[in-house]
């Protein structure tokens, strides 16, 4: 009996939701699955590697026995670059072979997705955000990315609890008079906004929170300037963060390419509007589509790492792939 052909294995490994697709050398998508966070410092390594081992068990199901994954890599919403040896075989070992996986950061992998490479500003906003610029030269430059406690501004999570400050302002006679307490109770499912602080506090309550954020404007009956304006700070403070990373990585280019991930800039066109508005205000910019989603970034680059070109025709098989559903952020 001949052995199964190899494959190359590409994860998009979110704070929430975690993707992976088997592709072939022509970019032929052979399987996909997805499961939980890889985050293994916002939840925790035993989560991470249940995540990972529910992934690729998915994925072997639709596969021939014994198909090998060849050069896999997985971007890893936990780090901030190429993972530690250490870090590697905490997440990796007895799932992935250790001498020829890559675990690097999500936001690399989303990076390589939308630009295959090319020199080119990121900027992530889901439940968390984060931006990545590539210069001309291929330097790096890099902002956000520290998480919710540290940071994550302009993110769904970020949105949210500017709302809540708000709402909690306009209560105490400190701050303007708004809308958001009763669309905060409604998006979050309790009764007062002494609940919503409880929720906010809650162990594990990150994702539910982030997601509560994309309910808000339905549940406000009019417009309201104070949500208005925290949606318009959102994107101001996106516009900073690729600013930031654009000056880090000496991009040249103009106008720079600029490319937007995530759900809150797919889905809010205030905070999006707000962004690039901040950004032409510096600078000439060009707003393009990703080239590939996150996940096939991590395919592509697994391709690569073999010596496989890029060909216009991998690219449209692999772009044939359509990710499951999620909720937006």
């Amino acid at each position: 009996m001949s052995a199964s052909p190899a494959v190359h294995l590409g994860i998009d490994g979110g704070g929430t939701h975690s993707f992976g697709v088997a592709v072939s050398r022509d970019g032929t998508i052979l399987a996909a699955a997805q499961s939980g966070s890889l985050n293994f410092l916002g939840a925790d390594l035993p989560t991470a590697r249940r995540s990972l081992a529910s992934l690729l068990a998915g994925l072997r199901r639709q596969l021939p026995p014994g198909t090998v994954f060849q050069r896999p890599v997985i971007g890893c919403a936990a780090l901030f670059a190429d993972a530690t040896r250490a870090e590697k075989r905490a997440l990796c070992t007895g799932l992935l072979p250790l001498a020829s996986a890559r675990v690097i950061s999500d936001l690399q992998t989303a990076h390589f997705g939308a630009t295959l490479g090319e020199p080119g500003v990121v900027i992530v906003a889901g439940t968390g955000s984060m931006v990545l610029a590539r210069g001309s030269k291929g330097a790096i430059g890099q902002a956000g990315g520290w998480g919710h406690v540290l940071g994550d501004e302009g993110s769904a999570w970020w949105i949210a609890r500017e709302a809540l400050r708000a709402a909690l302002a306009a209560r105490e006679g400190r701050g303007r008079q708004t809308l958001l307490k009763r669309a905060i109770c409604r998006s979050l499912g309790v009764e007062n906004l002494d609940a919503a602080v409880a929720r906010f506090h809650a162990p594990g309550a990150k994702d539910e929170i982030a997601a509560a954020a994309s309910r808000l404007p339905q549940y406000l009956p009019r417009a309201d300037p104070v949500f208005s304006e925290i949606l318009t700070r959102a994107g101001a403070e996106l516009a900073s963060q690729a600013l930031a990373a654009l000056r880090q990585s000496g991009l040249t280019a103009r106008p720079v390419p600029v490319f937007l991930l995530g759900g809150v800039l797919a889905h809010n066109r205030r905070v999006r509007a707000s962004l690039i508005k901040a950004l032409q205000a510096r600078l000439p910019i060009s707003v393009k589509p990703p080239c590939l989603r996150p996940v096939l970034g991590a395919a592509a680059l697994s391709l690569s790492a073999s010596g496989i070109s890029l060909t216009s025709g991998i690219l449209r098989r692999l772009r044939n792939y359509r990710e499951p559903h999620t909720a937006a952020n």
